[in-house]
């Protein structure tokens, strides 16, 4: 297990593939992996075995964390997570809206100090406010709240941020494929070479060679790392349960102030607020349900928010898998760190070739590629900074591209009635359907 900055041995020489590196997963973290390492000039291919965003990055709240939420009981992640959203807003202002949130005690008001507290330990600005002021502009507010504190958080759209990280990684020179599964990794000897691909499209199977292999699959990372009979490293699957209430409450991000639990939150998300999250171990992430009791739970934490939510009601459901780690035996789901760490395979299991990262949050995707990333170079010899921290992603609608739309086969008619759609009433609408076609002409 690495952090940046430790030792580690180099690789041989030899050149595998045409790829430097195989990124595994699609999801938010793979995808800057991926960007990482193209701007740093290497050559990775990142391997997903649906679409992009289809595991856990594309069922999350939103929430582009201050660090406020953990700064109690997890001061590592509450740095991560508020060092990460200054950079997030500087990179990518074209997927955030800087909503700002507010933290409102309804009970438990001896948390108040020690929320304060960890706050100012963890360098996350926080601002008392006053309770009739905040009523003023967010009126659905429970108007028993007590005490509130604002902070940094925003909200971070989530099919925006990947397709954008996706496109810059494309820019650099990676390769992103998709229905690509990774079934089998080939070994020589104790190190991994390489892995074994199902192309779902064209139902044919071929093998992918290069110097490195990038576990990024999140809750899969299990599967993956069984492949090379590594099974001991200690990892938690959870699901997380959330609900849509088919109406924007707020305008800020609502966090209750009391010790992490679950429904703690409400994220306005577009037109929509998203109350969430539950918590619980499952076993096999391709096979779960949503309790039936998640929905009536949700609504009774959600409603001690935002009353109306009782009226309203909920739209749908859907469910998120987080891959935590647990550094020994504990099972309660707030309790585990929402940090991240890097394995190196070949330390800690004697197979070369094959590093994973695991845990974190979607506001720490960018400081996970940057670490990995910095491990990859050291391995390889190459004396590349990061430089996603700096550098500001591409917005893909001010660089649509109408012929890469006609060469991946759009009809003429289809793209010019898009295109019309510009400056009505629908705009936002047309801005959704083109990130869908954006990224389909990208893998």
């Amino acid at each position: 297990m690495l952090r940046a900055g430790l030792r580690i041995s180099a690789l041989r020489d030899v050149h595998l593939g045409k790829y430097d590196i195989i990124v595994i997963g699609g999801g938010v973290t793979g995808l800057a992996v991926a960007y990482d390492l193209a701007l740093r000039g290497l050559k990775p291919v990142l391997l997903e075995r649906n679409d992009i965003m289809s595991g856990t990055s594309g069922k999350y709240h939103g929430l582009l964390h201050s660090g406020a939420r953990y700064a109690v009981n997890d001061p590592e992640a509450a740095y991560e997570c508020a060092v990460e959203n200054k950079i997030i807003k500087e990179i990518a202002g074209h997927c955030v809206e800087d909503t700002g949130g507010y933290f409102v005690l309804l009970d438990e008001e001896e948390y108040y100090d020690d929320f304060k507290r960890g706050c100012k330990e963890n360098q996350i600005p926080v601002k008392d406010v006053d309770v009739g002021e905040a009523l003023r502009e967010e009126p659905n507010l429970n108007p028993n709240v007590k005490a509130i504190v604002e902070v940094q958080d925003a909200v971070l759209y989530a099919y925006k941020f990947a397709v954008s990280l996706g496109l810059a990684a494309k820019m650099n020179g990676a390769d992103v494929r998709i229905y690509s599964e990774v079934i089998g990794l080939l070994r020589e000897g104790k190190h991994v070479v390489g892995v074994k691909v199902l192309d779902k499209i064209n139902n044919r199977v071929y093998d992918e060679k290069a110097e490195i292999t990038i576990v990024a699959a999140g809750p899969w990372s299990g599967k993956i790392m069984n492949m090379a009979n590594i099974q001991n490293v200690k990892m938690v699957l959870t699901a997380g349960t959330m609900a849509v209430v088919p109406y924007r409450l707020s305008k800020k991000v609502i966090n209750k102030m009391r010790v992490p639990s679950d429904g703690d939150i409400v994220v306005p998300y577009g037109n929509n607020s998203i109350v969430g999250t539950t918590a619980y171990v499952i076993d096999d992430p391709d096979n779960y349900t949503i309790p039936p009791e998640d929905a009536e739970f949700l609504m009774e934490e959600g409603s001690a928010i935002f009353p109306v939510i009782r009226k309203i009601g909920f739209s749908r459901m859907y469910s998120s898998i987080r891959p935590l780690i647990s550094m020994n035996e504990e099972i309660d789901t707030r309790k585990i760190s929402r940090r991240y760490e890097i394995y190196d395979h070949e330390e800690l299991h004697n197979v070369e070739g094959l590093l994973t990262v695991i845990g974190g949050k979607f506001t720490t995707a960018r400081a996970m590629a940057e670490t990995i990333s910095d491990v990859v170079c050291k391995k390889l010899g190459v004396k590349k900074v990061c430089k996603t921290k700096e550098t500001k992603l591409p917005n893909p609608i001010e660089m649509l591209n109408v012929e890469q739309l006609r060469t991946k086969g759009y009809p003429e008619s289809l793209i010019k009635r898009l295109l019309e759609k510009k400056g009505t009433i629908d705009e936002e609408l047309l801005m959704n359907t083109l990130y869908v076609l954006i990224a389909s002409s990208l893998w």
